[in-house]
């Protein structure tokens, strides 16, 4: 506890350390790669009807063929550690957070391989990652047009197609950071339309609530994900003819709803239980997308897979030719 303690609050102002520079596309590669990856926050996989789930909670992400990786567990339990962790080519093993503030991570590497990437952020910040890159802050109501309670992750869809129209030329690459299943005021993470579940926890006391109230509350929020991932993938759709489209969901970590006596996440990875660490990861692509189809990624569901995969898989879904990256640690390896 001591450690994990001392990393959160050690600082260290070093140089930066450059990380890729000698990524390249390769130029075979004529086709242009537009993915969106959807960051999302206090996820549990085990709360997704995608994952046998029996509550419909993904009603409408069963109807688009999506495929649902099932054994996906995280860097760490809390925001801060799991958005840069999942970011770097550190392994959850060697990850220390104040030396990652000061390495460039998987965007970085993008962009030197001339990627244009872009940062949407409906939750706190990019805990570092996207501090070289455009990054937009969608919690303001000034910039995100979709706010009642608090503004809404489907917000950072609006004029989206704007920014892809506007580079004519070279691969895109959009992360939009979700304020999710963000507790403990689960209530307020979706629209009222959204509240299927009920009776609700209306409160961030959950001490005050029933177990069927919280899991009421958590659930719809899980619905609203749904809808939101249903949406992105609608957007993707309208412009499959002119790329190659991927979207990519991955949880930064779980939660726990009450199980051992435990609420809320954070707890350091020895001490944590499954609920913290177990997340959901969902992959659709477009029917242009040339590597492979959403049928090969639903016979691949049941493989282990973590946080430590993700740097390697965005630079092998755009092709990245670079000795950072490596084959062994990408998602979909089998397929290159």
């Amino acid at each position: 506890m001591g450690k994990y303690a001392g990393q959160l609050l050690k600082a260290d102002s070093g140089p930066l350390k450059i990380l890729g520079n000698d990524a390249q596309i390769p130029a075979t590669d004529i086709d242009r790669e537009l993915i969106i990856m959807v960051v999302g926050e206090t996820a549990r996989a085990d709360r997704f009807s995608l994952n046998g789930y029996p509550r419909k909670t993904n009603p409408l992400l069963e109807q688009l063929n999506v495929a649902s990786f099932r054994q996906v567990r995280s860097c760490g339990t809390s925001t801060a550690i799991s958005v840069p962790c999942m970011f770097s080519n550190d392994t959850e093993k060697d990850y220390e957070t104040n030396t990652a503030k000061n390495k460039e991570n998987a965007l970085d590497v993008l962009v030197h391989a001339g990627v244009n990437v872009l940062w949407r952020d409906n939750n706190s910040s990019s805990k570092g990652v996207a501090d070289r890159i455009p990054y937009q802050n969608y919690r303001d109501p000034n910039i995100n047009p979709v706010c009642d309670l608090e503004c809404r992750d489907e917000g950072m869809l609006v004029d989206l197609q704007d920014y892809i129209d506007s580079y004519p030329d070279g691969d895109i690459m959009i992360v939009l950071h979700q304020m999710g299943n963000h507790g403990p005021a689960y209530y307020l993470r979706y629209p009222k339309e959204f509240e299927k579940f009920q009776p609700v926890c209306a409160t961030n006391e959950l001490s005050d609530c029933s177990q069927e109230e919280l899991d009421n509350a958590y659930d719809n929020a899980i619905l609203y994900t749904d809808y939101f991932l249903s949406k992105v993938i609608g957007l993707l759709k309208k412009n499959d003819p002119k790329f190659e489209t991927l979207m990519l969901y991955v949880s930064d970590h779980g939660e726990s709803l009450g199980e051992l006596g435990l609420y809320l996440h954070g707890m350091p990875n020895l001490l944590a239980p499954e609920t913290q660490r177990h997340v959901p990861m969902i992959v659709w692509v477009g029917d242009n997308f040339t590597h492979f189809n959403n049928t090969d990624l639903q016979a691949q569901q049941d493989q282990a897979i973590t946080h430590d995969n993700i740097f390697h898989t965005l630079l092998g879904l755009m092709e990245i030719e670079s000795e950072a990256y490596l084959r062994e640690m990408d998602i979909f390896h089998m397929y290159h």
